[in-house]
């Protein structure tokens, strides 16, 4: 009803009798809803739809925060995932009323058990009997009813639905693009305003704070004087080489790499920020003694990188020939595999002789569609492990690499092995 307007006892009671209920099996609280003028609604209110994780956030007093640009879908993020945040039509409108008794404030459940049927009753017996109480006379005086008014604050056709979705991090990279750190003595070149603290990438990236991290992490982001940077190719091989040269000159075995020799023969070469980063990203615990940690470098993190410096150059090489130069690039103890140069490389051996030529999962568009085109364009037929580096970022919790080649790509076997080519060949 709109403002103003004033409810009776008897229009309640002409309003129960045309709905076919019977006033005894009702509370004597009746509630009318008021509807404002349109300009006293509250038009900056909106749903959501949350499930039990982001209720709980809420609950806890936790942070929930809502990004991005203009020309971005709006995510919502807590501090461990991200929510992309769609909006979706109700098929009722609803109905936004605080202060709305329900049934215990109003003594519903006394009144239900003072007029219960009897158990052994059906719903259609149950039915039919509330029906016929409904068309009997109320005889006699009754007390007026309790009415209370209640103003609809909003009536809302829409809501925003939230469902879980992966950290939407491309942009990370270009945003650290501009800054990439190529040595000390490189420094004057960089434009300062294009450094960036943590806290603005946050409000950047359309990720939560964990998956953010992680993400920094994968991308090997070093924090150098307060701002993330990455480090330039040629740079990172040089401080690498520094690090790989020290097992030779101090006859290391590969298990037991001295991390504090490591930074203090190196930190005149390399500002110590770097220099630890680098030992983290390409090192792991091995083992202790006498209360001394050693460390072991990860060996196929270390292999595919020189194998990248190696293929830098453009152009295709003799896949021999290539091989052997990679085996004599590592540090001696290190094993090197065809199967390490997956997502970095592609290797044809339908020609004589067979050759290989650098291919990273970078320099592929971001579009789905366009990336499946190119792949088949550069090697018409993939096995799973091959293809996989190339399409992972893509894979959801309920949509893995083996779905999405079902979806992008055509399956046969050749030579008893499962490969994918394009879905419409020619």
């Amino acid at each position: 009803m709109e403002d103003g307007e004033e409810r009776t006892s008897e229009d309640v009671r002409k309003i129960i009798k045309t709905a076919k209920l019977h006033e005894s099996e009702l509370t004597e609280v009746t509630q009318v809803l008021r509807f404002p003028d349109a300009g006293r609604q509250k038009q900056t209110l909106s749903l959501m739809l949350l499930d039990a994780n982001l209720l709980k956030e809420i609950e806890e007093g936790n942070e929930l925060i809502f990004k991005g640009d203009p020309e971005e879908n709006v995510v919502l993020c807590t501090s461990t995932k991200t929510y992309d945040v769609k909006e979706a039509e109700t098929s009722n409108s609803l109905l936004l009323v605080p202060d709305l008794l329900f049934a215990a404030n109003t003594g519903l459940d006394e009144t239900i058990a003072n007029n219960s049927m009897d158990d052994s009753e059906t719903s259609f017996e149950k039915s039919n009997n509330s029906l016929n109480k409904s068309t009997e006379s109320d005889e006699g005086d009754k007390p007026p009813r309790k009415i209370e008014y209640k103003e609809v604050i909003n009536t809302f056709f829409t809501y925003y639905e939230l469902k879980p979705c992966k950290p939407r991090l491309n942009k990370l990279q270009k945003l650290l693009e501009a800054s990439r750190f190529q040595g000390l003595e490189l420094e004057y070149a960089i434009d300062k305003s294009s450094l960036l603290t943590y806290e603005a990438i946050f409000e950047e990236v359309q990720a939560s704070r964990k998956e953010l991290d992680e993400e920094l992490e994968n991308i090997q982001a070093v924090e150098i004087d307060g701002f993330y940077r990455l480090l330039e190719f040629d740079y990172e091989f040089r401080v690498l080489s520094y690090m790989l040269d020290l097992i030779e000159e101090n006859s290391w075995s590969l298990e037991k790499i001295s991390k504090e020799i490591t930074l203090d023969s190196l930190k005149d070469l390399v500002p110590l920020p770097i220099l630890e980063s680098m030992f983290k990203f390409y090192t792991e615990e091995s083992v202790e003694e006498d209360g001394v940690q050693y460390y072991k470098y990860k060996q196929e993190k270390v292999c595919r990188f020189l194998a990248r410096v190696l293929l830098k150059s453009a152009g295709k090489f003799n896949l021999t020939e290539f091989m052997q130069a990679w085996r004599d690039s590592v540090p001696e103890g290190m094993v090197t595999d065809e199967s390490m140069l997956w997502g970095i490389a592609l290797v044809d051996k339908s020609g004589s002789p067979p050759v290989v030529w650098g291919f990273t999962e970078a320099e592929l568009p971001e579009n789905i569609n366009e990336r499946f085109k190119v792949l088949f364009q550069a090697k018409p037929k993939w096995t799973v492990e091959q293809i996989s580096p190339y399409i992972e970022c893509y894979a959801t919790e309920k949509l893995n690499v083996n779905a999405l080649l079902t979806k992008y790509a055509r399956a046969s076997t050749q030579d008893g092995v499962r490969v994918f080519s394009a879905k419409h060949m020619k």
